[in-house]
């Protein structure tokens, strides 16, 4: 299996906020034994000279033992349907109310597999297509322009009536309830900031592109069908 690293620490971050946010189980292998167990993220601390992150005791409970004597733990999870990989330390117990639970290091480098993307919808049919969402503790409601739209994420364009938007969403933000609309149908879904892009070249040149991660369940070929009709 192809993998690509990631070492940026934002993008780390942003993926386990992901895993969080989720509830999303996480396989956990410990090396020295070919078990395999399981846990879920539950915080990540990076505050401090110890960048940690805390996790449930894993199951079966014999893991926890095992890992005070082999500290070295490999743990996998799925993501936005890739698999990713990452490799970490078993530092102790967490006693504090109300993260109980195991602390462990937070990876320098998370590996993600590396595959192409579905299908995307752009070009001309994406002018029928626009976004609307409001950030978090932000009464204003921003509409935007769809660039791109694929089966796990979405590019938008942030022209200058929405300029004061990156400054207020960073990669790795969760930004919820996004609405997309076009004339045959509405989509509500969830999605994490990937990137703020400025376009260097081409009829957008200068404008900036928000690039949202999500599952959108969506059958693209039927909504570019959708496109089509609307043309």
């Amino acid at each position: 299996m192809d993998y690509i690293e990631i070492k940026d620490k934002e993008k780390i971050n942003g993926i386990i906020y992901h895993l969080i946010s989720k509830n999303t189980e996480i396989s956990a292998e410990i090396k020295g034994t070919d078990k395999r167990f399981t846990t879920r993220v539950v915080k990540l601390d990076d505050r401090g000279l110890v960048r940690k992150v805390i996790i449930e005791k894993i199951y079966p409970e014999a893991g926890n033992s095992i890992m005070q004597t082999s500290p070295d733990v490999i743990f996998s999870f799925e993501f936005g349907g890739k698999k990713g990989v990452f490799e970490t330390k078993y530092f102790g117990v967490n006693t504090q109310y109300p993260e109980f639970g195991l602390i462990v290091g937070i990876p320098a480098v998370i590996k993600m597999e590396n595959k192409r993307r579905e299908e995307r919808i752009e070009n001309g049919l994406t002018k029928f297509f626009s976004v609307e969402f409001a950030v978090e503790g932000d009464a204003k409601l921003y509409k935007l322009k769809v660039v791109n739209l694929g089966a796990h994420g979405v590019g938008l364009i942030v022209d200058g009536n929405n300029i004061d938007l990156l400054e207020k969403v960073n990669v790795g933000d969760a930004i919820t309830e996004m609405r997309f609309f076009l004339k045959a149908a509405t989509l509500t879904t969830d999605g994490i900031v990937r990137h703020k892009t400025q376009i260097k070249s081409g009829k957008l040149k200068g404008i900036y592109i928000l690039g949202i991660q999500s599952d959108f369940i969506v059958d693209l070929k039927e909504l570019k069908d959708k496109l089509k009709k609307e043309m």
